[in-house]
């Protein structure tokens, strides 16, 4: 039985790997938004459009953006710190074009593409034990390369529409192994990864030349797992089904208003989310065993709640032509989708958040057709929570969220390993900041 349970749990620490949310999402696409709290859905005018609204893509010229992104944690995990940003640095890319048409099409279409590279890696994701202590919307966050082309076009009476589309492959596939001839372990992989496309669309209305108002759909992305496994030892077949979701961001909804008095523009964003409808970070297992039959795997089911977010950003203006600086601000508040009771096995840590963000550029306007260099730093305070555990006294189905259960009843005293027994704090800030070089095509 050795070689079988060794290859079982081979082949479960193979699927062990999926990540939360992306890197826009905790770093911005560039300072200039980044500095404003990630609000701007409206007012957004540039290439960072691709993912704050696309129809901002169009009526502009042709711009490339190049930054360095980057942050560090300082989160509770209980009584200690804990540096959750697997990949805390980035290089992002956003170029906007207009398409050369003429005639009535003239300066009415644009397309555009948004990049975030890691350092070194494409993608870097790990799913953790189910009693595992950590922070679901920061862990492996930062850790995915993004890429994201789109186009937006005028449709008249000041009215634009864009659409973004976010790419990335998934993987699916099966494992097959069987004593060989010579009692080796001979083995057959089929794994496919497939493409993965999900959209963000947007539609802007200019009601006047200071007020405008969006509306953006960023649809919900994740990067499926599924492997099916069968061994064949000694004429007996092992059968594992390993199921997972990574790089999961759910559907969000944003509507957006910008208001542009002298010297100022100001945006206001309403962000709502629907996280209740993630599966959970865990891997899923189902096994089939000799002279068992079916066994199912126990994970927990997390009930995660949907969240509000307000994002308020503000930013200075300079009069046309004119070198100078301009100043940005912003603050937000976001709801924690992960439940503030967990009274069982999950040690899920997270809160409310409150953002703060500044940050400043310099426009050369008569450099070649347009120079701005920007920089920024983010705040980012999720508020404190304590997790209180709760033993499961014996009445009932067991059911692993809510309650835990004592491991050795033959041993005087209750015998509980997890980490959060009998109560976890969590709760600190992320800080992150980094600089955006744009110029004019």
């Amino acid at each position: 039985m050795r070689p079988r349970h060794a290859l079982i749990l081979a082949l479960a620490a193979s699927a062990t790997r999926t990540a939360h949310a992306d890197p826009f999402a905790v770093f911005g696409l560039t300072s200039r938004r980044a500095a404003q709290a990630n609000a701007g859905a409206a007012s957004v005018d540039d290439a960072s459009a691709l993912y704050y609204d696309p129809a901002g893509l169009v009526g502009g010229p042709a711009e490339v953006e190049l930054g360095a992104i980057g942050g560090f944690s300082h989160l509770a995990v209980g009584d200690t710190t804990s540096s959750s940003l697997s990949d805390p640095y980035g290089f992002q890319l956003a170029v906007r074009a207009p398409v050369p048409l003429r005639g009535a099409l003239h300066g009415r279409i644009a397309v555009g593409i948004a990049l975030h590279m890691l350092p070194v890696d494409i993608t870097r994701v790990t799913a953790p034990a189910p009693d595992r202590a950590f922070y679901p919307m920061y862990g492996d966050s930062t850790s995915r390369l993004v890429v994201m082309p789109g186009a937006a076009v005028k449709l008249g009476h000041g009215i634009s529409a864009g659409v973004a589309i976010n790419v990335l492959a998934g993987l699916s596939g099966t494992i097959y192994a069987a004593e060989g001839a010579t009692r080796a372990i001979d083995s057959r992989v089929d794994e496919r990864a497939q493409t993965i496309a999900r959209f963000n669309a947007g539609v802007a209305w200019q009601l006047r030349p200071d007020l405008r108002v969006a509306a953006v759909y960023r649809e919900k992305f994740e990067v499926p797992f599924e492997t099916a496994a069968t061994t064949l030892v000694a004429g007996e077949p092992i059968d594992i089904d390993l199921r997972a979701v990574g790089q999961f961001t759910p559907d969000e909804l944003v509507l957006g208003g910008a208001w542009s008095p002298d010297p100022l523009t100001l945006s206001l964003d309403v962000e709502y989310a629907r996280w209740s409808s993630y599966p959970g970070p865990y891997v899923h297992v189902d096994s089939t065993l000799p002279l068992i039959g079916a066994v199912p795997g126990q994970t927990p089911s997390v009930p995660f709640k949907d969240t509000l977010a307000i994002r308020l950003g503000a930013e200075s203006k300079l009069p046309r032509g004119h070198c100078g600086f301009i100043w940005r601000g912003g603050v937000a508040f976001e709801t924690s989708p992960v439940p503030a009771v967990q009274t069982g096995i999950t040690n899920l840590l997270d809160g409310p958040k409150e953002t703060i963000a500044g940050g400043v550029g310099y426009s050369w306007p008569h450099v070649g057709k347009g120079v701005r260099l920007d920089a920024h730093l983010m705040l980012q305070i999720v508020d404190s929570r304590t997790i209180t555990k709760q033993i499961w006294d014996g009445t009932g189905s067991y059911d692993p969220f809510t309650s835990l259960r004592d491991e050795d009843i033959n041993t005087p005293g209750t015998q509980i390993s997890n980490p959060g027994y009998p109560s976890i704090k969590s709760g600190g800030e992320v800080v992150s900041g980094g600089v955006t070089l744009e110029v004019g095509l």
